[in-house]
């Protein structure tokens, strides 16, 4: 995978567009031309969460959460993996090693979060970490 091209160019499937409904589909639009190495945290969490380039985007999201868990794109700390957490099961079923590697990094990284000064704030990111490594 070439971290240079991006989501368009590996996906090989260019949008058209010139009048967006939303601001959301806008970012969407443009965060899918720029090189998947060259992404934010912020974009790489909205690409994500609307299910775009999963396979090219969630092993990046992975660097970033092995390097810090409670990543902050642009909600609150922590809302990348929350997004990563919240992928579907079809995209794990088809990722066994990628969906490994986070179940991996979420077993690692519970004790560090729950060490955390605020801990009720990551009470729903524990959940959801708790939920994925528990699932199959």
């Amino acid at each position: 995978m070439a971290i240079t091209q991006s989501i368009e160019q590996l996906e090989n499937d260019y949008w058209e567009g010139t009048d967006f409904p939303t601001g959301l589909v806008e970012r969407c639009f443009l965060y899918r031309k720029i090189p998947i190495g060259r992404l934010t945290p912020e974009q790489l969490r909205t690409l994500i969460s609307q299910q775009i380039g999963l396979r090219y985007l969630i092993p990046v999201a992975v660097k970033i959460l092995k390097q810090n868990i409670l990543t902050e794109a642009d909600l609150y700390e922590g809302d990348l993996l929350a997004s990563v957490l919240e992928v579907g099961g079809t995209f794990w079923q088809q990722h066994p090693a990628i969906r490994f590697q986070v179940r991996q990094l979420s077993i690692d990284k519970k004790d560090f979060i729950e060490q955390c000064n605020d801990r009720n704030q990551f009470r729903q990111l524990l959940k959801k970490m708790d939920a994925f490594a528990s699932e199959g």
